[in-house]
């Protein structure tokens, strides 16, 4: 009998573990995250988005934040004027889900910051969810008017380098654009026929590049 219990108590952990949602994981998130909601701001924003209403609340800032979109693994919310944040669940293959956050900065050029969480929202090294970060180079690719001289040219042309991040609410795969600085328009042109965004997809414990 103590067998059999063990066994279904087991069961249940694991179906709890796969069963986790992102209403549920935000609920449950501590204030020190996002320290500018607090626990009932974002309660209410989840019960407002399930009723269909506007998910706007006022922060702890007395600034205001919308969650603007959550699916059973996926949110998206504006935290600040200033700052958007994405979360997504990503399943491993001990059956836990590692939390996913991408805080993007709006300033003179936007820029965001990529955070994987345990469960337990312990922070990981960065090295160890990411085979490799993005080289600057890595954006930069040839076509049949722009060659190698004249791409080196615009590389330098970008004083200041600035990556963005982006999650997807139906895929496990994490997107990275080059954003160029201020450049002449003719040369902004010139760099954008030249940059691509760098995809990584999740594989159960790390995010690997997609090879095009």
């Amino acid at each position: 009998m103590g067998r059999f219990f063990l066994f279904m108590m087991v069961l249940w952990v694991g179906h709890t573990a796969m069963a986790q949602k992102m209403r549920d994981v935000f609920a449950a998130m501590p204030d020190s995250i996002l320290e500018v909601m607090t626990k009932n701001n974002r309660l209410d924003c989840i019960d407002f988005i399930e009723h269909g209403m506007e998910a706007r609340v006022r922060n702890r800032f007395d600034g205001f934040t919308q969650l603007k979109a959550m699916t059973l693994d996926y949110l998206d919310l504006q935290l600040t004027a200033r700052c958007q944040v994405e979360m997504k669940l990503l399943p491993a293959k001990d059956s836990l889900n590692y939390v996913c956050m991408v805080r993007t900065y709006a300033g003179p050029v936007r820029e965001s910051v990529v955070t994987l969480y345990t469960p337990e929202w312990q922070r990981l090294p960065q090295e160890e969810w990411l085979s490799s970060f993005p080289a600057y180079s890595g954006f930069w690719v040839e076509n049949d008017t722009i060659d190698a001289k004249e791409i080196s040219r615009l590389q330098h042309l970008q004083d200041m380098r600035f990556v963005t991040a982006d999650l997807q609410p139906d895929d496990m795969r994490l997107t990275f654009v080059l954003q160029p600085g201020e450049v002449e328009r003719e040369d902004s042109i010139r760099i954008a026929a030249v940059v691509r965004p760098l995809v990584y997809e999740w594989v159960g414990d790390r995010f690997e590049p997609v090879e095009e």
